[in-house]
């Protein structure tokens, strides 16, 4: 991909009040839901950013409420193919100014300052301010439903309820799979393993983004159509692959929620988090109570899932609301990331429980 005179993102967001905004146009208002960083909708921003050797940069950037990412960046002025997709996970930073932080890699890592409800300003590695001629501002926009063209991803292909899915590695989004002649070779360096369902390939893939028929009658899922794609050795890391085989092995201790740094407690008191994921669900101490539930893990994202809990009363008021907090947070879902042997889960863009091995 080609490398711009600054970094690139943007984000997308809905209409306000149920009005019918066409996809890509510049929004006005928001409506419940649209607020970042607690979306409940995809949201938007685009525009045009500078570019070191082509005439601009035309941006779209989708931001999903699980807290991933889709990208696009069209190369103005070069010949073909000038336009790419990549996807990745976002972060929502409280500062002076509120930063968003796009994570496609080490490499890659890209920030905004939060200049206003509908607009963001492009920024250096470190947050700080660019100096430059050009506009650096993308705005909000109605997001399209899907964004298309080449894509080139980094991730898992495998077999998930004998449907063909491929999990990026950084965000953990899970795309079906489809193609010509490129996938059907994919499908038999795939079964030549000789893997069981469960396993997986790692490999690149070159293709595109498509919106098609999805499983229930009347939607559309996003595919990734195979174009073209390289093996990748397993002793590569893929971000997706170590959450699930760590997360699967032992207890987890709980030590912040909601930004919130737990005081020394008791081992008996600790809210703790273990994962059978072969079977699947979780369970652990929720401080004082025992608890148990569904725990379906699809890439880096833990599904919504009701829990149930025993109904011991807590003598300690902080102990019942932190009980209260932990339950809620995990009922709801979110997404992993690993900072080295730290478990984080998020909402979002924002952080809501940290975990250490117990």
């Amino acid at each position: 991909m080609r490398k711009s005179l600054v970094p690139m993102l943007l984000l997308a967001a809905c209409g306000a009040g149920g009005e019918a905004i066409p996809p890509g146009e510049p929004l006005t208002r928001l409506a419940a839901g649209d607020t970042l960083p607690l979306i409940t909708r995809p949201a938007g921003f685009g525009g045009v950013l500078p570019c070191a050797d082509c005439t601009g940069i035309e941006t779209t950037l989708i931001l999903e409420p699980d807290g991933s990412y889709r990208l696009r960046e069209t190369y103005v002025g070069e010949r073909a193919p000038n336009t790419f997709v990549t996807v990745g996970r976002w972060q929502y930073l409280l500062d002076s100014v509120p930063q968003l932080r796009l994570h496609a890699g080490s490499e890659s890592t890209r920030h905004f300052a939060v200049t206003g409800a509908l607009t963001i300003e492009a920024r250096d590695s470190s947050g700080a301010v660019i100096t430059t001629d050009a506009p650096l501002a993308l705005r909000r926009i109605s997001p399209p439903a899907q964004l298309g063209r080449v894509a080139r991803l980094r991730g898992e292909f495998r077999y998930f309820a004998d449907a063909a899915t491929f999990v990026e590695c950084r965000s953990g989004r899970l795309f079906p799979v489809a193609g010509d002649s490129a996938f059907v070779r994919l499908q038999r360096s795939y079964l030549d393993q000789r893997l069981s369902n469960e396993a997986s390939v790692l490999v690149e893939i070159h293709g595109a983004l498509e919106a098609r028929a999805g499983m229930e009658e009347g939607s559309a899922d996003e595919t990734l159509v195979v174009d073209s794609f390289t093996v990748i050795p397993h002793t590569s890391a893929c971000e997706a692959s170590r959450v699930r085989a760590l997360v699967a092995v032992g207890d987890w201790q709980l030590v912040a929620l909601d930004g919130d740094a737990l005081p020394a407690l008791d081992r008996s008191l600790q809210p703790t988090l273990r994962f059978v994921l072969s079977e699947p669900t979780m369970f652990g101490n929720a401080g004082c109570n025992r608890f148990t539930g569904r725990a379906v893990l699809r890439g880096l994202a833990l599904q919504p899932a009701a829990l149930a809990m025993t109904r011991r009363l807590c003598v300690d008021s902080l102990a019942n609301a932190r009980e209260t907090r932990y339950a809620a947070v995990l009922t709801e879902g979110g997404w992993f990331r690993l900072e080295d042997s730290t478990l984080v889960l998020s909402q979002g863009g924002v952080e809501r429980a940290r975990f250490i091995r117990r």
